[in-house]
């Protein structure tokens, strides 16, 4: 069962320290403590979500991660054809400075040392409370990797706070793949949203550098809400390979119930239609795929939606409306000085700990970014399934 690995996390949490001591066993200290930690931590994220495992995780050494964005050659090309005795030189690439302050989240759990000690012959309390911790923890990170600071409320119970994000939060899909080109069907339009994004706003001009801010996107129609097809899902990926996207790593990402449309839609009486198959992902999990491109499901996708009646200009909203193809070589998870879903243990030993109560906290500093938009694509205006 996925719960029996946190049935070994009593030993490793009751310990008088974390990094100097270890428990009463002979030749178990403290290096085997933390890693047990670190391995509870990575079968929780693996078992317990379904994009964040996905997205790769680096560290930095300063509270924000900024890059540049390559924007324009400017008037004259890298290379260039040129007769005897020409002159001038290439000219140097142009850059956006993007940037986007790290955030921490923390996870907390506690027990008092009266519920174990009466609760020791039959429930492992602290086990039980650093569970629900750490499955909260990958939850909510997910939770803002996908839907950002999004804090309007939602009634469906699907996530841990009531709200479709969390509040304070770094900006998660939901606010990042935008575009501030206009409306239009198939895949030459935009969104006509020109919001800022890592302290630049987005542009519709393409001469402008904000204009490499902008997603693709993709549509059967622009004024009116359409099912799921497999023309979409191709157009995705045709419009992702002309922005240079054909040897990066990419996944569709699809709410649940989207995902059942879709395997009924290319897998009709039991048979997979030209272009479907299923493909196996690091540690063995086998996921149905389009032209080999994994499709992921999230629960949380159901609150990711762009629509629009009128072809003029968009809502986003927090319904089933979108399927996300995502250049995943670009996306990534930033962590400050590897602290990233570091264990803090904590007992109550003297006045300025909690008294008489063991327990701890989890805690990540850092931001999820999308490092480059023009790769990304947001198919849109689509029926809820």
């Amino acid at each position: 069962m996925q719960s029996d690995a946190y049935l070994n996390i009593r030993t490793a949490l009751d310990t008088t320290t974390e990094t100097t001591g270890g428990d009463q066993r002979t030749g178990i200290g403290a290096v085997f403590i933390n890693k047990e930690i670190d391995r509870l931590i990575k079968e929780t994220r693996n078992t317990m979500v379904d994009f964040s495992p996905h997205v790769e995780r680096k560290s930095m050494r300063q509270l924000a991660h900024i890059w540049n964005l390559k924007t324009s050659l400017g008037a004259t090309s890298k290379s260039a054809v040129y007769g005897d005795g020409g002159t001038g030189t290439p000219q140097p690439s142009v850059f956006l400075q993007l940037f986007a302050p790290a955030i921490a989240l923390r996870s907390d759990y506690e027990v008092t040392n009266l519920t174990l000690a009466a609760a020791a012959s039959y429930f492992d309390a602290l086990a039980s409370e650093a569970k629900d911790a750490l499955a909260s923890h990958a939850f909510t990170e997910e939770q803002m990797f996908i839907l950002g600071d999004d804090a309007s409320s939602e009634g469906t119970g699907l996530t841990l706070n009531g709200l479709v994000g969390v509040t304070d939060s770094y900006s998660g899909l939901k606010q990042l793949l935008s575009s501030a080109v206009v409306l239009a069907d198939g895949f030459t339009g935009g969104f006509a949203d020109a919001s800022t994004v890592y302290g630049s706003t987005r542009s519709s001009t393409v001469t402008d550098r904000e204009y490499k801010l902008n997603v693709r996107t993709v549509n059967t129609a622009a004024n009116a809400q359409n099912p799921l097809s497999t023309d979409n899902l191709n157009k995705a990926i045709t419009v992702g390979n002309i922005e240079g996207a054909k040897q990066a790593r990419r996944l569709y990402l699809v709410s649940e119930t989207r995902m059942d449309e879709i395997s009924d839609l290319i897998a009709p009486q039991g048979r997979f239609v030209q272009g479907a198959r299923m493909v196996e992902l690091d540690g063995g999990v086998s996921v149905l795929s389009w032209k080999n491109i994994p499709i992921i499901a999230s629960r949380l996708q159901a609150l990711n939606g762009v629509t629009s009646g009128n072809g003029s200009s968009v809502s986003f909203v927090d319904t089933d409306n979108t399927v996300l193809l995502l250049d995943m070589d670009h996306i990534k998870f930033y962590n400050v000085s590897g602290v990233d879903t570091r264990h803090v243990p904590i007992m109550g030993a003297d006045a300025s700990q909690r008294s008489d109560v063991e327990g701890g906290y989890f805690k990540t500093y850092g931001v999820f970014v999308v490092d480059k938009f023009n790769t990304q694509v947001v198919i849109w205006n689509l029926s809820i399934p």
